[in-house]
């Protein structure tokens, strides 16, 4: 019995190996904020460009003379910041005419983006939306 009690004291002293038990424990979450952090750039990119873009198509619309649902989809088509056409969902550009002159006429412009984030064995694909109305001259 004593003879385990020393085995077991001279193991407890031993520090050979620490830092490789150090390293195992360490390693997935170094490597999970490596992976991460650069996808999680890419998403806010996006979400960058997708609320730009549809700010922009707001803006635009308020404009005089008005323009019309192709134009304000032409001008999405030409300032798509950073965005891959074809993972453009919409856009959706709908006119609201107000019935009298409390309900003031807007313009309601709608509009997706689907990225797809991609980790070491797993890929997924996010749907972001934005959504603006702005209020237009009758």
């Amino acid at each position: 019995m004593t003879r385990f009690f020393r085995l077991l004291n001279r193991l407890a002293r031993d520090c050979r190996g620490v830092s490789v038990l150090e390293f195992a424990i360490v390693a997935p979450v170094l490597l999970a904020m490596l992976i991460g952090i650069p996808a999680l750039g890419v998403l806010f990119y996006a979400e960058a460009g997708l609320r730009s873009t549809v700010e922009d198509a707001a803006r635009y619309a308020t404009t005089w003379p008005k323009p019309g649902e192709a134009d304000i989809q032409a001008r999405i088509a030409s300032n798509r910041f950073g965005m891959n056409p074809a993972d453009i969902v919409g856009p959706t550009v709908t006119f609201t005419s107000g019935t009298s002159s409390s309900s003031p006429s807007y313009v309601t412009i709608t509009m997706g983006y689907n990225l797809a984030v991609n980790f070491l064995f797993v890929s997924k694909t996010i749907t972001l939306s934005e959504t603006r109305r702005a209020y237009v001259a009758s």
